[in-house]
């Protein structure tokens, strides 16, 4: 009886270990024998289960991540597509502007011939407008050879005075502008006014202004009242819009008035004018 249970006490756990791994086995071998299907492959399925489910989410997880690269580059692809035909809509817009800007100065032009048909008129663009304290100037693309002359008058499309003629070259030409310090024309204070003269001052030309002066007897001047030329003296034509009084003073001896006058013409945006070679002169 010692002996016994020495020897159960030694090799207790082995056996206990022993026959649970027997009942183990039964038990599958008796659900193996209901399902068709024998212990060991029974045991060999419920191992793989695990892997097997480990290996569809794997499977799953790289689907996703190849659904998430076919669409990424499908988008990519669309985002470049989208941006060569923006590019292509932006070309466009430009090439149809520079068209319909192209149409509104020969329509500007035509009307302008239309109204004054006795106007001998060039085209000229500018090019350069010279940076000085002393003068407001610019130079453009026609000369000598298209029959400019030196006194000539320069307009914009609108009809409105941008300066006189100065210097001619062959190809091309430097006019005074309107603003500029030794400009000189005869001007009316409104469509049948009083007479004056605009006359280029250094502290307006600095405001981009230009002044109105030597008014008639009992002349008075209007904020915002226009100021066009007058024809007199043959070297602008009558009804060239010069600008607008923008503020009037007093002259120094407190007796005569004159006026700041801003000019019609876009002088710091212009592109484009008109050289009046030849028009009937009123007087």
């Amino acid at each position: 009886m010692k002996q016994f249970k020495d020897y159960t006490g030694k090799y207790g756990l082995k056996l206990a270990a022993l026959v649970l791994v027997v009942a183990l086995l039964s038990g599958f071998t008796a659900r193996g024998s209901q399902s068709g299907i024998g212990a060991f492959e029974n045991g060999s399925v419920a191992l793989a289960l695990p892997a097997a489910q480990a290996s569809t989410g794997v499977v799953g997880w790289l689907e996703s991540i190849y659904g998430y690269m076919f669409r990424y580059d499908a988008l990519k692809a669309e985002n470049e597509k989208l941006k060569t035909e923006l590019a292509k809509a932006r070309s466009d817009t430009r090439k149809l502007q520079s068209v319909e800007q192209e149409n509104s100065n020969l329509r500007s032009l035509l009307e302008l011939r239309e109204k004054h048909s006795d106007f001998t008129l060039e085209a000229a663009y500018v090019v350069d407008r010279p940076a000085s304290n002393w003068s407001r100037s610019f130079t453009l693309t026609k000369g000598s050879e298209s029959g400019i002359k030196v006194g000539n008058c320069v307009v914009d499309s609108g009809y409105d005075l941008v300066g006189q003629v100065s210097e001619v070259g062959d190809g091309w030409c430097t006019v005074r502008s309107v603003v500029d310090a030794d400009m000189r024309a005869g001007a009316l204070v409104g469509e049948g006014g009083s007479a004056a003269m605009i006359v280029g001052e250094f502290s307006l030309m600095q405001k981009g202004q230009v002044k109105l002066s030597y008014l008639a007897d009992k002349t008075k001047l209007v904020e915002g009242e226009t100021i066009i030329t007058s024809g007199k003296g043959g070297a602008f034509p009558r009804g060239l819009t010069i600008g607008t009084v923008a503020s009037v003073s007093t002259e120094a001896g407190g007796q005569a008035e004159y006026a700041a006058v801003n000019p019609a013409a876009d002088l710091a945006g212009l592109t484009e004018v008109f050289v009046v070679k030849n028009f009937k002169v009123v007087e």
